[in-house]
């Protein structure tokens, strides 16, 4: 598309400024026209009278061709100047378009400069700002770096009398320690001591319990024996009695003797024995006398040692005392030096402080020399960045004001070509018209030569014209007339009647007790009417399709986008229509052979009538699926292609905004030339005029755009009204293929259900809804023309106006004229919403030689007909190339036919 496109006029401002000039009515024409006539008289004189006619008959037929050459050349050159017309004003609307916006651009620069100019010395003010912040934090650096330098060395200062005390506090801990080392040792000495003393004691104790002890055991032995030797004293006594009694008993019996003896012997025993116990007892005393002294000697040992070591005990006493008075000396000391180490520390950490204070205050000051270096730096940065972008927006202001200066020079350049242009092709179509007129005058003096000659002749030979009613009548009825005439009746048979008769037939028992309607007298009738239009039908598609291929090869235009339409449709109704009417006639025959009683022609009949019924509902079946597929390949490019940054509305009539476009177009070209011919440049004031012009273009052109919208919206729902209207049919046929067959199956005797005349009668009424849908519509349509006349009144200009009048009060119709004109169905609408829109659309395809295309830019021309290759108005359908296809779109002598042809896309 966009090669038909840029074929279709997109021409270069230079190729338009090198434009063939057009000549004024050629002399050539005219030193011949009189040469003629100078030699006329000579002729005339020369020859006789039927000779001199024959001369002037000559002489006028090429008067007149030389006029209608010169006319066909003055159309062609008007043609050429109105390209070159509408490629210099497109040129014009996209320089100053170029310029607009360049200027727009240098506008916006020149304010970035201007914001960058301000940005440099605001730069250069923080930059100055910055250098005296940094010179003022420079001289506390270096007042900081005194201050800190004095700190430094009193913290050196002071550090040192901390280690000097410390060294001191480290000696007084280390005597510290030796005291409290030597009090450890005193007091373990002393412990030592105290212990040894203890163990002196208790073996003293010990001892002298001992010592005690064997002295009571020597007191207990003495005792014993001072009571021993009392014994033994007592029985020395005893003994001695004895004796003295024995002696005294000398004399005495013998038991007396005896037992004086007795007790002297007894008393003697016990001196003894009492004398041994004494001596025992006495060496006991002896034994215990010598332990006691051996222990008391032991005792007195221990005593001296117990001494001795309550001395060493006393000594550690007094050891230990001394070194508790050492350690609390030391720790004194300690306190002291602690003291002074803790002084020392705290001079050290205040002069650390103030040391840290002044490295601090350095380094603020340092931070903020450094901050306010990178501050001037920065701002020296962003001076030099804003001087950049300075000299950037200068330079692209400057660049764009060339650029607007060379397309206001362009665009003038331009307008004055769409000037020159526009004069030559006013030049050239008024030749035309003088050629034109001048052909006609030839022309008439032709005829009427021809007229005088032929009046001698028809005299005798010629046939009487026929009369004007019979050539009305033979229009009127004429085959296609009279197919559309009947059709309702057809219709009326073929959805109703017939499959209604065909199920009281089918119900009925006895034929000759069907109801009326389905009696075979009816079905012969009802037959023949559907074999007469079927057979009108036939007539007219191959008479059609005859005239389709006898259409030359090398015929171009509509004439051969249908003719390749009708050897594909009228070659399908042709096939159709003879299947139908092959069945319409078994129709005929199946009901007299009925009325006859000719039981095996009837069953024959309806057979046939069953298999043609089936094929040609194939058929049309098969015609509606490809026409569905091909009209949804329609609507999807449609929709491909259909313009959505505008509203699909139509606020004016097209050609007001046409003629208003037209007007701004001629004062922008105006405005356009007189700026780009001051040397000085355009003013304020001529830069708002223009902008005006160039926002009320936009406007305009924005309102085109919106009529193709809505055009290209219109298409689209035509394109589904057809799909359905077409799926609709395609199901029809596929429930009345399925009736023949029944039919065929039940006639065979297979089935034996009324299935047959009831789907045959379904797919009769979908149809029938479809056919009476159709008519209604066509039928309201009609009536509406009558009582709206003015509703789809034509919006542009037609084919030889050169001026357009806004419609005025509409004149309806009355009520039984509309209802007249709904019932006339032969009669086609001449103006409708269709044609209206087939008109608009070309209206915007159109070229510039076209008066009705004149002021469309060509950028919007180019997108109509975006929507006419989506039409399917293509070159290659109408077998053209590309150029021709444009030429016939710039051909003023085709509108019309360019109308009627898209009208007809738009519905198929």
């Amino acid at each position: 598309m966009a090669a038909l496109q840029a074929k279709a006029g997109n021409r270069a401002v230079t190729t338009a400024i090198q434009r063939a000039t057009v000549t004024s009515p050629g002399p050539e024409t005219t030193d011949e026209v009189r040469a003629s006539s100078s030699r006329t008289p000579e002729a005339a004189a020369s020859g006789s009278g039927q000779a001199q006619g024959e001369q002037q008959q000559d002489d006028a037929a090429r008067r007149k061709q030389a006029a209608e050459d010169e006319a066909k050349d003055l159309k062609k050159q008007a043609g050429t100047a109105a390209l070159t017309r509408a490629d210099a004003e497109a040129q014009m609307w996209r320089k100053t378009g170029v310029a607009a916006a360049a200027r727009k651009e240098a506008t916006a620069a020149e304010g970035e400069a201007a914001k960058s100019r301000d940005k440099t010395d605001a730069a250069e003010r923080e930059r100055a700002e910055a250098e005296g912040r940094e010179r003022d934090w420079a001289v506390q650096v270096e007042e900081a770096e005194k201050a800190r330098s004095a700190a430094a060395t009193a913290v050196s200062d002071r550090t040192g009398d901390e280690t000097a005390a410390g060294k001191r506090q480290a000696e007084a801990r280390e005597g510290l320690a030796d005291a409290e080392a030597e009090v450890q040792r005193c007091t373990e000495e002393a412990d030592t001591a105290a212990k040894e003393l203890a163990a002196v004691e208790a073996e003293v104790e010990r001892r002298r319990k001992k010592a005690e002890a064997t002295a009571k055991e020597l007191a207990d032995a003495e005792a014993e024996v001072e009571r021993c030797t009392k014994e033994s004293d007592d029985a020395v006594e005893a003994h001695r009695r004895a004796e003295a009694s024995l002696e005294a008993l000398a004399s005495a019996e013998d038991e007396a003797q005896k037992q004086a003896k007795q007790a002297a012997e007894a008393a003697h025993a016990a001196v003894e024995t009492w004398a041994t116990a004494v001596t025992a007892a006495k060496e006991q005393v002896v034994a215990l006398q010598r332990k006691a002294e051996k222990r008391q000697g032991k005792v007195e040992a221990e005593e001296e040692r117990q001494r001795e070591a309550k001395a060493a005990v006393e000594e550690r006493d007094d050891a230990v005392r001394s070194a508790v008075t050492g350690v609390e000396e030391a720790q004194s000391v300690l306190q002291d030096r602690e003291r002074e180490f803790a002084a020392a520390t705290r001079a050290r950490e205040d002069a650390e402080a103030t040391l840290t204070t002044r490295e601090e205050t350095k380094a603020a000051a340092e931070q903020q020399v450094s901050r306010a270096a990178a501050d001037r730096e920065r701002q020296e940065n962003a001076k030099g960045a804003a001087q950049q972008e300075v000299a950037r927006f200068e330079a692209t202001a400057s660049a764009h004001r060339q650029v607007e200066k060379d397309a206001l020079a362009a665009a003038g350049a331009a307008a004055r070509v769409r000037q020159q242009a526009g004069q030559d092709e006013a030049a050239a179509r008024e030749g035309a018209t003088e050629a034109t007129k001048r052909a006609g005058e030839a022309a008439g003096q032709t005829e009427q030569t021809e007229q005088t000659e032929q009046t001698e002749q028809t005299e005798q030979t010629a046939e009487p014209e026929k009369p004007g009613r019979l050539k009305r009548f033979s229009k009127a009825f004429g085959f296609t007339n009279l197919k559309k005439m009947g059709d309702p009746g057809d219709t009326v048979i073929l959805r109703g009647t017939a499959p209604s008769g065909a199920a009281a037939r089918a119900a009925a028992s006895d034929a000759h007790r069907a109801p009326a309607f389905g009696t075979p007298s009816q079905q012969v009738f009802e037959s023949s009417h559907n074999f007469g239009i079927t057979a009108l039908g036939l007539g007219n598609d191959s008479r059609g399709l005859v005239s389709a291929l006898k259409t030359p090869k090398d015929t171009q235009g509509s004439a051969a986008h249908q003719a390749d339409k009708d050897k594909k449709g009228k070659s399908a109704g042709v096939l159709t229509n003879a299947t139908m009417l092959a069945g319409d006639g078994m129709k005929v025959g199946g009901g007299a052979a009925t009325k006859s009683g000719i039981v095996e022609g009837v069953t024959a009949a309806g057979e046939g009538v069953g298999v043609t019924t089936g094929l040609f509902s194939v058929g049309i079946g098969a015609r509606e699926g490809r026409a569905i597929h091909l009209t949804s390949q329609k609507r999807d490019a449609l929709k491909k292609h259909a313009l959505k940054d505008v509203e699909a509305v139509r606020t004016r009539t097209l050609q007001v905004v046409l003629d208003r476009l037209g007007a701004v177009n001629a004062e922008l070209v105006d405005k356009a030339a007189a700026e780009s011919g001051s040397e000085a440049g355009p003013t304020a004031e001529q830069i708002d005029s223009l902008d005006r012009s160039r926002a009320e273009v936009a406007s305009l052109r924005t309102e085109l755009r919106e009529h193709l919208a809505s055009a290209q919206q219109y298409a689209i729902h035509k394109q589904d009204n057809k799909i359905i209207k077409r799926a609709v049919s395609l199901g029809g046929n596929v429930v009345r293929t399925a009736g023949g067959i029944l039919v065929v199956i039940t006639l065979a005797g297979t089935l034996a259900t009324p299935a047959a005349p009831a789907v045959g009668a379904t797919g009769a009424a979908v149809l029938g809804g479809l056919a009476a849908y159709k008519g209604g519509k066509g039928g309201y349509k009609r009536a509406e023309s009558v009582r709206h006349p003015d509703k789809w009144r034509r919006t542009t200009m037609a084919q030889g106006d050169t001026e357009f009048t806004e419609a005025g009060e509409e004149q309806k119709g009355s009520g039984w004229r509309a209802a007249l004109e709904a019932v006339k169905v032969t009669k086609s609408i001449e103006q409708g919403e269709r044609q209206l829109r087939a008109q608009e659309i070309y209206a915007l395809a159109a070229g510039p030689a076209v008066p009705v295309g004149r002021n469309v830019p060509e950028d919007i021309r180019a997108e109509a007909r975006g929507l006419l290759l989506d039409l399917k108005c293509d070159p290659a359908r109408r077998n053209e190339n590309a150029k021709e296809w444009s030429d016939s779109l710039n051909d003023p002598e085709q509108q019309e036919d360019w109308e009627k042809y898209i009208a007809k896309q738009l519905a198929s």
